[in-house]
């Protein structure tokens, strides 16, 4: 009762805009910051910063992708997801792209989405952030890339995002039980979609905004026991609203074994 009680109080907050570096350096943004006097603090277990009574596209940095919008519960998940340097990674649900231009900082990215609309949105991110990163059109479901071809796989995967209620509260009047059964089911297609296209060896990283168990770790533990060439190599990851002070957010690492 009482983390329900504080949940809703979170949510029902207005959250803060929260930044993350791109191609300009913590200790640059918040230079530029500071002379042009808006005000800003650095989040709590992140590298960005929180700004309050500004609008992102006067932000210095902004035109030459110094940085991205981004909440530190979602940079935690990059965190979280160590993927190796250089290394070929496919973000298959990739749209709006602040993971994805993030990721390509160190990374050769591939960037996919399936819906138009949110194609385009990331185009113009990573056109921006990270030009030259190839954006396609694709249905992770039937992975347009070869199997055993991919180092690393982010499917940051469709979810209901209750995680989020704060920062989009419309969702919360989509949200039913059905609708949580019915993306479940798309997040298993999605996870068996993309489970071919790994190495021996490559890194496997599942993320949701959600906190309901049935998208998280219950998702997980019914891939792992389809998908016998995969094991988990770290805890779970999740983060909850009103404990982290950011949004919620879950995410899953794991390699395939053979």
């Amino acid at each position: 009762e009482a983390r329900a009680i504080a949940l809703l109080e979170h949510n029902d907050r207005r959250p803060p805009l929260v930044i993350q570096p791109a191609r300009w350096s913590a200790e640059r943004i918040a230079g530029a910051l500071e002379e042009r006097g808006i005000a800003f603090e650095p989040v709590r277990d992140a590298p960005g910063f929180s700004i309050r009574n500004a609008r992102v596209v006067e932000l210095p940095g902004y035109p030459e992708g110094g940085f991205v919008v981004q909440d530190a519960a979602q940079a935690r998940v990059l965190q979280f997801a160590r993927f190796a340097g250089g290394s070929l990674v496919w973000d298959a649900c990739a749209a709006p792209g602040g993971k994805a231009v993030a990721l390509a900082q160190r990374c050769r990215v591939l960037g996919s989405d399936i819906r138009l609309a949110r194609l385009q949105r990331l185009r113009e991110t990573v056109n921006r952030v990270a030009p030259g990163m190839p954006v396609f059109a694709a249905d992770a479901r039937r992975p347009p890339v070869r199997p055993g071809s991919m180092g690393g796989v982010l499917l940051d995967a469709p979810c209901s995002a209750t995680g989020t209620l704060a920062r989009h509260p419309d969702a919360r009047w989509r949200l039913s039980a059905r609708r949580i059964e019915s993306l479940a089911r798309l997040q298993a297609e999605l996870l068996d979609g993309v489970a071919p296209v790994l190495r021996q060896g490559g890194v496997l990283v599942y993320a949701t905004c959600s906190l309901e168990p049935e998208e998280n770790e219950q998702q997980v533990n019914r891939f792992l026991e389809r998908h016998a060439a995969y094991r988990r190599t770290d805890d779970d990851l999740f983060v909850f609203p009103p404990h982290a002070g950011t949004d919620g957010a879950y995410a899953a690492r794991m390699e395939r074994a053979a």
